[in-house]
């Protein structure tokens, strides 16, 4: 089974194509990372993968789910530490994983346990 297939997926920025019918799947048990220089379309592939950017074109499933743009059901399965994280300055770090838990459905008590097991693992947290 793939975890991640990518069939024909394209997006372009006003005239500027970045993505131009990207074809690839990552089978289950393997590790895949992009490489690339700047500008290649690497964070623009994931923020699709993640469903947080609209794709003009393609289709995009994960564990055979299909990626919905503003739907994040497929990302309780998908684990994202982009090079350039966004933070929101003013959120406490439970406050900003209570945002993660939510956009990735978890429930409030899971989002909690995990939270705070991360938490206390990077020793943030008593």
């Amino acid at each position: 089974m793939n975890v991640l297939t990518i069939n024909e997926l394209s997006k372009s920025f006003g005239t500027q194509k970045v993505i131009d019918n990207l074809n690839f799947s990552v089978p289950e048990g393997t590790v895949f990372g992009f490489i690339g220089q700047n500008g290649a379309g690497k964070t623009t592939t994931m923020k699709m993968v993640l469903g947080l950017l609209k794709a003009d074109s393609g289709e995009i499933t994960v564990c055979g789910e299909t990626v919905s743009y503003g739907q994040t059901k497929t990302n309780r399965r998908i684990g994202y530490l982009p090079d350039v994280p966004e933070f929101y300055n003013y959120m406490k770090p439970l406050e900003y994983l209570d945002l993660c838990g939510e956009i990735a459905g978890l429930s409030k008590s899971e989002t909690k346990g995990r939270s705070d097991e991360l938490l206390s693992s990077w020793g943030l947290m008593a």
